[in-house]
């Protein structure tokens, strides 16, 4: 059974939302960072990402960049930015463009649902980064962003939520800044709030997608109240507290839009191409192309190349996927190229720690690869895109993919619903 639960968010008004809002700590660099916080000083990375707005090469430790952090949102806060809501509510959060629509529920989750294991998994969490969203929102006692969590979609949820827009209670409606449309809705009914309670309570698995390391960190920081409070008072504590539960944007598995990250090695200038093709040929039927178009594939199984500036279409033989383990993992393409490229021809036995290979995802993919094609010393794949089916059969297994075998578009914003538990 899956708990949801609605809260007293703090949220900017609606005239700085706009300017507020920004894309997750995670997927941005230090130098876009810094440029955005030059442009505009009111930009959430300056809490969820401290060190952009630090001198270049200056260090400092988790604990301090989790003190700048919070410093900043408090300064938000007595510049009256924010506001938090009287009473608990459910909201509801559309992303559109003109490719496609997407609406979701914002909520808490509970934390012992997450233990639990009814809150699964498909990645695993960088220990370092993970330490760093512990010091974030322990210091903070706030949780700044929510975590993209998808549901099997359930039609009773969903018209549920189509009705509930139909009020026209908007508190947001604004483009940000990677062209996407985004729209608000604040439920603060409480026959709406309780059927929606009751309609999730038959659901007994919701996936984490987006936000791995900022539901692992909420979980542990929760953890350690929890001691301290048994420290300090001795016996049980109260799991009614607000550090049992963490902000999430609910999106039935219809409405979820996985890209691809693409592969791209560095090679040496002595490096023997003709060897390395006819050895890629006894394992792939091999297919150059006129266009020098970047090739997106189309199928599972099947890859785009570029070597040389040349652009090939690349499909496992069938007699080689037939000596493939029958795992879900093994079976995936992102498995597939490093089990039997990557690794046997070009040498990359880890992916995660070889300075040789660069990967590539997002909207902007094709931009970045066209660039590199140009430079004509690296070999590029593409990939087609990781399932949603695929990602929710391997989170039941309790199994976790490659490292980045899945891009998920567009991005929550954060900096939109904060979920503060420091007044309990």
């Amino acid at each position: 059974m899956a708990v949801i639960k609605p809260f007293k968010s703090l949220r900017p008004k609606e005239e700085f939302v706009a300017r507020i809002s920004s894309l997750p700590y995670d997927i941005i660099g230090w130098e876009k960072a810094r440029e955005i916080i030059d442009i505009n000083p009111d930009s959430f990375l300056r809490v969820i990402k401290p060190e952009a707005a630090l001198e270049q090469g200056v260090k400092k430790t988790n604990l301090q960049l989790a003190k700048i952090g919070a410093k900043s949102l408090q300064e938000f806060i007595e510049r009256k930015v924010f506001i938090r809501e009287d009473k608990d509510c459910f909201y509801l959060y559309c992303q559109s463009n003109n490719l496609y629509y997407r609406i979701g529920l914002v909520a808490c989750l509970s934390v012992k649902d997450y233990l639990k294991g009814i809150i699964k998994r498909h990645e695993n969490v960088n220990v370092k980064t993970y330490q760093g969203r512990v010091s974030h929102i322990k210091t903070s006692k706030t949780h700044t962003g929510c975590i993209l969590v998808v549901y099997k979609s359930n039609k009773n949820i969903e018209n549920l939520i189509a009705e509930a827009t139909i009020n026209k209670n908007i508190i947001y409606s604004f483009q940000s800044d990677d062209g996407i449309e985004n729209v608000c809705w604040k439920i603060d009914q409480k026959e709406i709030i309780q059927f929606l309670i009751k309609s999730f309570q038959p659901i007994d698995s919701l996936y984490i997608a987006d936000g791995h390391h900022r539901a692992a960190a909420a979980v542990e920081v929760s953890q350690l109240i929890e001691l301290e409070k048994k420290k300090d008072k001795g016996g049980d504590t109260d799991n009614a507290k607000e550090h049992m539960y963490f902000p999430a944007v609910l999106i039935p598995h219809t409405q979820i839009r996985i890209l691809a990250y693409h592969r791209l090695i560095n090679v040496a200038s002595d490096f023997d191409q003709k060897d390395f093709l006819a050895k890629l040929q006894k394992i792939v039927h091999l297919t150059q192309l006129v266009s020098d178009t970047p090739f997106l594939p189309t199928e599972k199984n099947e890859f785009g190349m570029n070597i040389s500036g040349k652009w090939y279409r690349l499909k496992l033989k069938d007699d080689i996927l037939n000596k493939q383990n029958d795992s879900i993992i093994d079976r995936l393409d992102v498995s597939l190229l490093q089990n039997l490229v990557l690794k046997p021809l070009l040498g990359i036995r880890n992916p995660q720690k070889d300075d040789r290979l660069e990967f590539i995802g997002g909207e902007d993919a094709l931009v970045s690869i066209n660039e590199k094609a140009k430079q004509r010393t690296f070999i590029i794949f593409t990939l087609f895109p990781t399932s949603i089916d695929d990602v929710i059969e391997v989170s039941e297994r309790k199994q976790v993919m490659p490292p980045k075998s899945t891009w998920f578009e567009p991005k929550v914003r954060s900096g939109i619903f904060l979920h503060p538990f420091n007044d309990e």
